[in-house]
């Protein structure tokens, strides 16, 4: 069922994704030149957020069999993890080096592990609830 609200967080989550990959999440300023940082200068990190986007996508659509979409989004949920870790890694570094300013774009992967805890636990309670209610028949 699409109108879930696990749905929608995982909605969100993948929006987030796409458009972190587009907007800048901090500017570099580099031997008095000012650069704009986003996910496309790095194809690894890249490809691992749209991994995750694309992973919450068919998480949706994989509403009739709740225990794999709760193993697909917990799977969602260890990426956004990791993709977290080696990007405040790469702000830390920057910052080390460079004059980093951030931007809005700098909350998206935490929004995005943010937006999937949030379906794995609405997931979670359906499936406690159709637990509960096959325990009534």
């Amino acid at each position: 069922m699409i109108q879930r609200i696990q749905s929608i967080y995982l909605s969100l989550a993948a929006i987030a994704g796409v458009v972190f990959i587009f907007l800048p999440f901090g500017n570099i300023n580099k031997e008095g030149k000012m650069i704009a940082l986003n996910a496309l200068m790095n194809p690894i990190f890249c490809i691992s957020i749209i991994t995750i986007s694309a992973f919450a996508l068919i998480s949706i659509f994989l509403f009739k069999n709740r225990k794999l979409q709760m193993r697909f989004v917990l799977l969602n949920i260890l990426l956004s993890s990791l993709l977290l870790l080696v990007f405040i890694y790469g702000i830390y570094n920057h910052i080390q080096q460079d004059q980093l300013s951030p931007s809005f774009g700098v909350v998206l992967p935490l929004f995005m592990l943010l937006f999937n805890f949030l379906a794995y636990k609405g997931i979670q309670h359906d499936e406690l609830l159709v637990k509960s209610m096959d325990r009534l028949r």
